[in-house]
């Protein structure tokens, strides 16, 4: 038995009895990683952790840890890592074991659970399917979809990841994919459970869930046939039609498989920045003040809030052999887990890491990954949050929100606002 089949649900254990969980952590030099504070602001225990070095082992989590920014790269695309061995791991604890053998199939055929050679011949595939043409199609959609939103927007208060931040990423990829338009609400609340099953640490409804993954693999299935029959301008059409040279294609539970991938990885983070975005130019006025008389510094903003708060809080990986990594012995099956936002504003390679600078253009952020596993949807999510938030702004004018009303799902993997009231202001 591996030790992540007891730590997992000792942890699940004790995050759902916080009075246990302050005894746990109080001692732990890194405080709570479950603390209403670190959910808040990842950044509030940067000290504690940097603290213990770029890499550590932590033995209360039986985990390394990489905080840094060059080692969290080279760790990335590390072959001597992999997902594959997590994902096992994963669906031998409670609630997964409870799921049905499709449900089951369908998570462990995630893009982001497998290793080479079959990660490579997945991506592969998909890269065949998911082309720059397929995203540059979507512009004049982007803006049509994004002008309707804004146009409902309350004038006296929003809220803004129901009314706008979730709505839209999710049509934007509905449509690049081929759903049809009565579909896109349904995207959404299907996107919602399924997202559960990438935290072990919380728990979900296991019938819920192969009720909806059910829904799910049906209704993709159905739209493969009908493309396969009519093939049409749309990403659904390149996956069902994509071929290597050999003549491989996606089998039917990978062709789903992927649609999850896309669809609902492919929102749930831009939403994320999208929030995440607006809060954190409310914080710097002077910086949102800045973009307003220099809108040219918009991709420069851009990459500077991927850097200065991540939708992913951390990214898993196992040691698929012993292997020394700096200065460190890492051992087969041992879990690594890299901290994307520590890494990005890592003080050993951004000048004035932790000063928000719309105008800085000297490190690109870790934000979609690295190496093999780098978010295939990253392009397509960059063309969002520079249409979106540019808009945003403009529309909400001199716009005020209160931090203390900001309320943060509690995924120790994805990070994102799930409310956030806005007053909207004088337009600009």
């Amino acid at each position: 038995m591996q030790i992540e089949s007891v730590v997992i649900p000792a942890m699940r254990w004790v995050v759902n009895r916080p009075r246990v969980a302050d005894a746990m952590f109080r001692l732990d030099p890194w405080g709570s990683p479950f603390s209403d504070a670190f959910v808040d602001d990842p950044m509030v225990l940067a000290d504690e952790i940097r603290a213990s070095g770029p890499v550590t082992w932590r033995r209360l989590y039986q985990q390394w840890f990489v905080s840094g920014y060059d080692e969290a790269r080279e760790m990335l695309a590390s072959p001597h890592t992999g997902t594959s061995n997590q994902i096992r791991v994963i669906l031998g604890i409670t609630p997964y074991t409870k799921l049905t053998e499709r449900s089951r199939t369908f998570f462990a055929h995630l893009l982001l659970g497998t290793d080479p050679p079959q990660h490579t011949r997945l991506r592969s595939l998909v890269n065949r399917a998911f082309t720059p043409r397929q995203v540059a199609r979507l512009d004049d959609r982007m803006q049509a979809i994004l002008d309707g939103l804004l146009a409902e927007l309350d004038s006296d208060r929003i809220e803004l990841m129901h009314d706008l931040a979730l709505s839209f990423p999710s049509s934007v990829i509905a449509e690049l994919f081929g759903l049809p338009e009565t579909d896109w609400p349904w995207l959404r609340r299907v996107s919602a459970t399924i997202a559960q099953l990438t935290d072990p640490i919380r728990s979900f409804d296991p019938a819920e869930m192969d009720a909806t993954i059910a829904d799910f693999h049906e209704r993709i299935l159905a739209l493969a046939e009908e493309r396969r029959a009519e093939p049409a301008n749309d990403l659904l059409t390149g996956l069902v039609s994509a071929q290597a040279d050999d003549g491989d294609r996606l089998s039917d539970d990978e062709l789903v498989a992927m649609a999850g991938i896309i669809l609902i990885a492919g929102h749930e983070t831009t939403a994320g920045m999208i929030g995440m975005g607006l809060i954190h130019l409310a914080e710097h006025p002077d910086q949102l003040a800045l973009l307003r008389e220099r809108p040219e510094l918009w991709p420069n903003a851009v990459e500077e809030l991927l850097r200065w708060d991540t939708a992913v809080r951390s990214v898993p990986r196992a040691a698929l052999e012993d292997f020394e990594f700096r200065g460190h012995r890492i051992k087969k099956g041992q879990n690594i887990v890299i901290l994307p936002q520590m890494a990005n504003r890592d003080p050993r390679r951004a000048v004035d890491a932790d000063t928000f600078r719309v105008d800085r253009d000297e490190l690109p952020p870790l934000s979609f990954g690295h190496g093999i596993h780098y978010c295939v949807g990253a392009n397509l999510a960059r063309a969002e949050l520079n249409l979106a938030l540019p808009a945003l702004v403009e529309h909400l004018g001199d716009y005020r929100l209160d931090r203390s009303e900001v309320e943060w799902s509690p995924s120790i993997v994805l990070r994102r606002p799930e409310r956030v009231p806005i007053t909207p202001g004088t337009a600009s």
